[in-house]
Order: C-alpha cells, then structure tokens, then sequence
C-alpha cells in the first residue's frame, strides 16, 4: 500500500562503448544484413583493442556456440544483440574469449568478451563490432549515440523505448 522504504529501480538507458575504436553508422558497416536494418537499428565499432564490454546494462539473454555473438535483455525490454565480425561464425569461437553466461546480469561497460583482432584479420575478416537492437520495430523509441573515436565503456549515447 504504502512504500516508505522502497526506491523505485532505475533503468539504465545509457548506450556504451562496447570497445575502443571509431563508433559508425549502422548503414556503413560490411555486412548488409545489418547495414540494411534488417535485424534492428544499432551501430558498428571499428575496434583498435580486443577487450569487450557490454554496451548496454541488462540480462545475458544468449551467448552464441561460436561465442561470435551475445544477447542482453535491457530492463526495459530491449533486446540488443552484440555480434564481433563479420563472418566470424565460420571461425567456430577461435578468436573469441566470453567471460559471460547467460541469464547473468550484467552492468553498461562491464568485460563480456574478447575477440583476438589479429586473429580475424589473418583469417581477412571484418573486425567491426555491430550493436542492433532487434526488437527495435516494436519496442524502440530513439537510439541516439555520438559517431566518431570512442574509448570502450565510454557512455556515447541513450535508448527510449516507445
């Protein structure tokens, strides 16, 4: 009835820096299925470190076998997909290192993963790190992030749901 004592939990909407490196418009990352918003609006990371935070705080909805893909579930119902390279399926988990399970909470900017960026390179593969948000037809209001050199965990940006 009465909530002397309970704070109301605050969502975070804050959008981070997943790795160091030049943040992109979705449109111009290589791969078209993401380039064309077929899977979400979002944006691309060209990494310049292989650490990787998550981008945004939330639940670990999904860690791909191939750990070249990571879902989180944000308080407020938006479900952002962290995919690392292009291609980089067909490199069976190789390069990548998770230090996430699924189901864990995690917070904006905290390590999820690793991917060996000369790993990928040598295998001539696009590094770029892709962010949608794939239930953005439904749930997204406003992605609104800050396009140029990012340090990773830098907060670049916000989401509202509609």
């Amino acid at each position: 009835m009465f909530k002397f004592f309970g704070k109301k939990k605050q969502i975070d909407n804050q959008v981070y820096a997943p790795a160091t490196g030049e943040l992109v418009d979705i449109s111009q990352v290589s791969d078209k299925v993401f380039s064309s918003k077929a899977m979400g609006e979002g944006f691309g990371i060209q990494p310049n470190a292989d650490q990787i935070v998550a981008p945004v705080s939330g639940t670990v909805s999904m860690v791909a076998s191939t750990k070249h893909a990571i879902g989180i579930t944000m308080a407020n119902g938006l479900e952002v997909l962290i995919h690392m390279g292009v291609d980089t399926v067909d490199l069976k988990g190789a390069p990548f290192e998770i230090q996430v399970a699924a189901d864990e909470p995690v917070t904006g900017g905290q390590p999820i993963a690793t991917m060996d960026l000369a790993q990928v390179k040598a295998a001539n593969l696009d590094t770029v790190i892709i962010v949608v948000i794939t239930n953005s037809a439904d749930k997204l209001g406003a992605l609104n992030v800050a396009k140029g050199p990012v340090e990773q965990s830098q907060v670049v940006g916000t989401v509202t749901t509609k």
